[in-house]
């Protein structure tokens, strides 16, 4: 199957702007036009961010609200905000971002000048391509760094000359896939939605920050009501981990690749005191529903998915450091 082709978007830019704007844009030209202030003698001022807004060179004041000229002059003036040079460290970009966030009081606008101050480094900071790459934060500027971060890593994959050319080309796509119910729509998100690079990458923004935060329990739990079968089978993963860590020193060797060595662990447990019979009868409800969810045999409902968490948990959860054996176990 064809990968998605990131740069026919990018070509595809102009054709939108025209049947959505009535023209085209030479976005280039504005770039030149702000390079100087890459320059640290140079600092941002009120006529370059009203360039931004001037509707025979940009089409961004449709999106966001043009700023009152005069006050923004002012504050300015006040300011001096300067943005270059680039910096290389992360800190550093962090508080070259805050500085111009509080000077322009938008998170949008200030992506804006950074676009075409640094387009091989920054990107326009827009609802639709944020949504496409997936990507989150807890707090926006370090948001709109790990946004141009992802772009830098698709303008690698897809051969872009730059992360603003990225971001455009993605614009441009969500632009023709989502413009209206037709063949070509259908098509590019097919494209997009079949590209294994992508949605890997997707997946990871989407899935890292739980998969980082939380523990297979707490995994497990967020997921029961999304899909039981899948919450069940990361909760009986971690069931078998933590029996395995408990009955080591237990379970005769011969026993351990039996297919049916848990039901062998939860019975030694039991007969030598380690467990109570009453866990003993927790433990192997447990292993049925873990077995029903890993090999997709019947049904499986929310309650008792909740029930087999709950259960590991109390009995389970604290085997991760284990007593020393008693004698003769």
């Amino acid at each position: 199957m064809a990968s998605f082709d990131l740069k026919r978007y990018l070509s595809e830019f102009d054709n939108v702007c025209q049947k959505r704007f009535g023209r085209t844009y030479n976005l280039k030209s504005l770039e030149k036009d702000f390079a100087k202030l890459q320059r640290a003698d140079t600092w941002l001022s009120a006529t370059h961010v009203m360039a931004l807004f001037d509707p025979n060179r940009t089409p961004y004041a449709r999106w966001w609200a043009k700023p009152h000229e005069k006050d923004l002059d002012k504050v300015l003036k006040q300011r001096r905000v300067v943005l270059g040079p680039w910096p290389e460290s992360k800190g550093a970009q962090r508080d070259l971002v805050q500085r111009l966030l509080e000077a322009l009081h938008s998170m949008g606008l200030a992506s804006l000048a950074l676009r075409f101050v640094y387009p091989e480094h920054c990107g326009i900071f827009s609802t639709p391509v944020l949504y496409l790459l997936l990507i989150h934060h807890t707090h926006l500027v370090d948001l709109y760094l790990a946004f141009c971060e992802e772009l830098r890593e698709w303008r690698r994959h897809f051969g872009m000359q730059s992360v603003a050319e990225t971001e455009t080309a993605l614009w441009t796509f969500h632009a023709v896939a989502g413009s209206r119910i037709s063949a070509e729509a259908a098509a590019a998100q097919a494209s997009f939605d079949s590209d294994i690079w992508i949605q890997r990458h997707r997946v990871h923004n989407a899935l890292h920050p739980f998969f980082s935060r939380y523990g297979p329990l707490e995994l497990a739990r967020i997921l029961a009501e999304e899909d039981c079968r899948l919450a069940g089978k990361i909760a009986g993963e971690e069931f078998e981990r933590l029996l395995r860590l408990k009955a080591s020193d237990c379970v005769p060797t011969s026993q351990v690749s039996n297919q049916n060595w848990m039901k062998i662990a939860i019975d030694f447990l039991a007969q030598r005191g380690r467990i109570s019979i009453g866990d003993k009868t927790i433990l192997h409800r447990v292993r049925i529903i873990r077995n029903r969810a890993v090999h997709s045999t019947g049904g499986l409902e929310l309650a008792e998915i909740e029930n087999m968490i709950d259960d590991i948990e109390r009995i389970c959860s604290g085997w991760e450091i284990r007593a020393p054996a008693k004698p003769g176990c």
